[in-house]
């Protein structure tokens, strides 16, 4: 669920006098405020756009659904995750790694580490099939 906002004061909100004013994300009644909603206070004209493009949004796209629309609005991209809100509170670091880049995780780096410098008891073979253990002795 989003949280309560403060409505870009920039030119990517078209109603001027919605600018720099407080946007609560869920209705009088407690429930979260649709896409069409959030945008139409803002001032947008969402009649006959769709809600989310299928598949996927062409990169070059920027007003082509209200999810888009809303994803290139200043609160909304620097809004920060609640699980990443979450960890952070918690004490810890949030770190996101980027998807298939396995040398720029420090796990794999690790293995990789303990199996060139325990080479008696592991194998490359070990690291491939994910079994990188160190060896009790």
């Amino acid at each position: 669920m989003q949280r309560n906002t403060i409505i870009p004061n920039d030119d990517t909100i078209p109603c001027i006098a919605m600018r720099g004013k407080p946007q609560s994300m869920v209705t009088d009644t407690g429930e979260a405020k649709g896409l069409e909603a959030v945008l139409t206070e803002r001032g947008f004209n969402t009649s006959g756009k769709k809600a989310k493009c299928k598949p996927v949004c062409l990169f070059e796209n920027t007003d082509c659904c209200l999810a888009r629309i809303l994803s290139r609005q200043a609160d909304f991209v620097n809004q920060i995750s609640m699980l990443e809100e979450s960890i952070t509170k918690a004490g810890h670091i949030c770190l996101f790694l980027p998807k298939f880049h396995c040398e720029l995780n420090p796990i794999e780096m690790v293995c990789i580490f303990l199996i060139i410098t325990n080479s008696q008891f592991l194998t490359l073979d070990h690291a491939v099939l994910g079994l990188c253990k160190i060896p009790v002795s």
